[in-house]
């Protein structure tokens, strides 16, 4: 098990520091307000009409981008149900979860979170959210076509975990999208951009919170503010903006990193 441990951030609720990716789970500026600020709202997710909800979750880390969509969902009770299904590598174990709490009824959903790494799936009244443990890049390919409404994504940062920002799994996150989906990231990385682009979908700005940058909003379709035209020339124009590559999607984070910085080389020579 990766060492992970807990670190308070500014809004009081703790994140994980993960010594593999030398890396928080969240913005020091507030872990469970990320996941409000960067997914749940911006993601549109709840203001759709369906009767039945479903959103696909990368990245399951602490589950703060499950409790945050489920404590909004319950307050917003139109006689709708809701389906999540997350990603998620390495489940935090159970000791470490025990650390982390919520007051009130906020608490005791997340309590019932908590549960989701040891039992795989746990169901409300009205929401079932399943876990898929290990490697994302099997995971995906596994989803239905065209199933999800909206996409969280939010793994390391594409330095740290390119695995996930290649335009191979973001094909396969376009693929598993309904019309109309609208994936959310907070990272605003040129190559996470230009793949995004490359796999099909509309990119526009994100929110931005606290110490961090703008995220990124990508849909099916064109249901977010696309990006400037100056800002997508400069996707084409700089080689930072060269995304990380994985046809197999089983390479070695190494091998995808020394593709990109060979390539990377070959646009500033051109």
């Amino acid at each position: 098990m990766t060492p992970l441990r807990p670190i308070t951030t500014d809004d009081g609720t703790l994140s994980i520091y993960s010594d593999e990716y030398g890396q928080a789970m969240h913005t020091q500026s507030g872990a469970y307000t990320e996941a409000l600020v960067k997914h749940v709202r911006p993601s549109g997710v709840l203001a759709r009409n369906d009767r039945r909800l479903r959103v696909l979750d990368v990245g399951f880390g602490i589950g703060y981008n499950v409790l945050a969509l489920l404590a909004e969902f319950i307050r917003d009770d139109r006689g709708r149900s809701i389906e999540v299904v997350t990603l998620e590598m390495e489940p935090p174990p159970a000791a470490l979860l025990k650390r982390i709490s919520f007051p009130g009824e906020m608490g005791a959903l997340y309590e019932t979170i908590k549960r989701i790494p040891a039992h795989a799936e746990v169901r409300g009244e009205n929401f079932a959210v399943r876990m898929l443990a290990g490697d994302a890049r099997v995971h995906v390919r596994e989803l239905a076509a065209s199933r999800f409404h909206a996409i969280f994504h939010d793994p390391y940062s594409p330095a740290k975990n390119p695995e996930l920002w290649t335009v191979e799994f973001f094909r396969e996150l376009y693929r598993a999208a309904g019309d109309g989906c609208v994936l959310t990231t907070y990272s605003s990385a040129l190559q996470a951009r230009a793949a995004l682009l490359e796999a099909g979908f509309v990119v526009g700005r994100g929110p931005s919170m606290g110490h961090k940058r703008e995220g990124t909003l990508a849909a099916k379709g064109a249901h977010v503010e696309p990006l400037d035209e100056a800002t997508r020339a400069a996707l084409c124009r700089e080689p930072k903006a060269t995304p990380y590559r994985d046809e197999s999607l089983s390479s070695a984070r190494e091998d995808i990193l020394r593709r990109r910085q060979t390539e990377m080389a070959l646009r500033r020579k051109a």
